[in-house]
């Protein structure tokens, strides 16, 4: 009953402040779109674990640091088991200490209820839709495309619980390759956010390989696959494939070391840099800093 209260009281705040209003970044006039990327956070129901207070440290760091980006971009595993208590926390600690207003959030697979005892699709969905709600997001798919100073992040979501095949629909895959094909004809990198990595993407691997191949040798920009998932940083952070087609695969939020890490793009006119940051020490990681000229 407590428990139930406190929820309640918790989603009034949450509610309260859901139409905050974005302020514009004061960035460099040459920057076209300056964005920091996260993911793993895996917020926890209880807002007072440590767990908790390392999220608020985390995003203090990043609102305080980087307090002129235009966008935070989550890549999946919000919430630990998609829970509303979850979403509600991060709600919170994004409101109250990260002064990036514009958000653009992704479902993974723990935000799918994949470890549950008795996985609830039809809740998990809901709640990621009520979380992008939030955050000024309106769709009726946990699949949507949405532009950043005419910079488009393509959002790709899981649609079932289970841990070991992600489930992409046909329909989402369609509308993937009709959204990425447009996306490119526009000349501007095109971010792709998608929780695994290809490698992790069983049943849907080899089709979506398939349309980013495409898309990319009809790109005159830089097509920008974000991941998660793995939680680490190393030899399989960054690759290249083609030209115009690169992979980045971020590391845990909160996981890595003491956690704070992620990345910050940055798009200049035929140039895009993506910079390793370790955020609690405003330090970039001088091993993960890429510089791709278009």
């Amino acid at each position: 009953m407590i428990a139930k209260l406190f929820t309640s009281l918790a989603l009034i705040v949450t509610l309260l402040f859901q139409n905050a209003a974005v302020m514009p970044a004061r960035h460099a006039d040459d920057i076209q779109l300056k964005a920091v990327l996260v993911s793993d956070i895996h917020s926890d129901a209880d807002f007072t674990r440590d767990r908790t207070n390392l999220m608020r440290k985390v995003f203090a760091a990043v609102g305080g640091t980087q307090r002129d980006a235009d966008t935070i971009v989550m890549s999946g595993d919000l919430t630990n088991s998609g829970d509303l208590r979850e979403y509600i926390n991060l709600f919170n600690c994004l409101n109250f200490y990260c002064r990036i207003r514009d958000r653009v959030p992704e479902i993974g697979n723990h935000d799918s209820w994949h470890h549950s005892d008795d996985p609830d699709w039809q809740k998990a969905e809901k709640y990621f839709k009520w979380f992008c709600s939030w955050n000024g997001i309106n769709t009726d798919k946990v699949w949507y495309t949405k532009e950043v100073n005419g910079i488009p992040f393509i959002m790709l979501g899981v649609e079932a619980c289970d841990f070991k095949n992600p489930y992409h629909s046909p329909e989402q895959l369609n509308w993937f390759e009709e959204e990425l094909n447009s996306a490119v004809g526009a000349g501007t990198p095109v971010f792709v956010i998608c929780h695994k990595p290809p490698e992790d993407l069983c049943d849907s691997a080899d089709r979506i390989r398939q349309i980013l191949n495409d898309a990319a040798g009809k790109a005159t920009a830089p097509i920008i696959y974000v991941s998660g998932h793995c939680h680490e940083i190393g030899e399989n952070t960054f690759a290249r494939p083609q030209n115009n087609l690169v992979f980045l695969n971020l590391p845990s939020m909160l996981y890595t070391d003491d956690g704070g890490l992620g990345f910050v793009a940055e798009i200049r006119e035929g140039e895009l840099t993506l910079t390793g940051m370790n955020f609690l020490k405003n330090t970039p990681l001088e091993e993960y800093c890429y510089k791709i000229e278009y």
